[in-house]
């Protein structure tokens, strides 16, 4: 296995890489995971025993009003994970997750290890729509994510924005705002960025934007047109035949 970062293994292959997106984490499918050598999305909350789960937060269904996810136990599937050598996207569903993420990228290996997580500093109110909610045990601060690096140099870290222009990277009005998104990114030293902007208006220039920072951006794929992109990016799919496989990615 690579001493590489995650992060670093994508920028010297020069090529995209597409991550699994999912929010129900059963053994049946981290065991077809893990067979075809995929990645996994570990959606991490805490419950009112201070236990953690795989899953959204509780406020998320308390204000959603929907049932919670069918998942397997917590530590069930980072043991399974740990024993394997596929990758783990690690996203921060619950502020209070912090202590738990860094015992996973522990057992698990920052090397492996992408995590993710919606940060105070890149919350806007650009496109919320009305009444859409806020879960507030979603947000935490950017400096959580430096810490972490502090800890585990070799983990990628990857700070995530909501409620951004839609129009982002189609109007001129923005550039400002994205040079500020851009310098918050680089003080905290960040790996990757998820915009949260629509998919279907990323294109090359921005891409290179932020990767000429070492900065690699993340896009949904499945709605996305990714052939009119030649810049690197990391994609998300819901749709595990999309994923890449680590073995693209394993350099020495």
């Amino acid at each position: 296995m690579s001493s590489l970062s995650i992060s670093q293994r994508i920028i010297k292959s020069g090529k995209p890489f597409i991550f699994f997106h999912t929010w129900e984490v059963t053994k049946e499918l981290l065991n077809q995971v893990i067979s075809e050598q995929k990645t996994i999305d570990l959606d991490i909350s805490m419950n009112d025993k201070g236990e953690p789960y795989l899953g959204h937060s509780a406020e998320y269904h308390q204000k959603y009003g929907e049932p919670y996810f069918q998942t397997m136990p917590f530590w069930e599937a980072i043991e399974m994970v740990t024993k394997s050598d596929i990758f783990a996207m690690l996203d921060c569903k619950d502020f209070n997750s912090w202590q738990t993420i860094e015992k996973v990228v522990s057992k698990i290996g920052p090397e492996r290890c992408l995590v993710c997580g919606f940060v105070n500093e890149l919350k806007f109110d650009f496109s919320r729509l009305p009444h859409e909610p806020d879960f507030l045990s979603e947000w935490s601060p950017i400096e959580n994510f430096t810490k972490l690096k502090e800890k585990f140099p070799q983990v990628t870290t990857t700070p995530c924005s909501k409620w951004l222009p839609k129009d982002l990277f189609v109007s001129a009005q923005y550039t400002e705002l994205i040079q500020n998104v851009l310098h918050l990114l680089k003080k905290y030293h960040a790996d990757t960025v998820c915009l949260g902007v629509p998919d279907e208006t990323i294109n090359n220039k921005w891409l290179k934007y932020f990767l000429n920072e070492n900065i690699i951006p993340h896009i949904m794929i499945d709605n996305a047109d990714t052939t009119k992109l030649s810049e690197l990016f990391i994609g998300e799919t819901d749709y595990l035949q999309k994923v890449s496989r680590v073995e693209v990615i394993s350099l020495s």
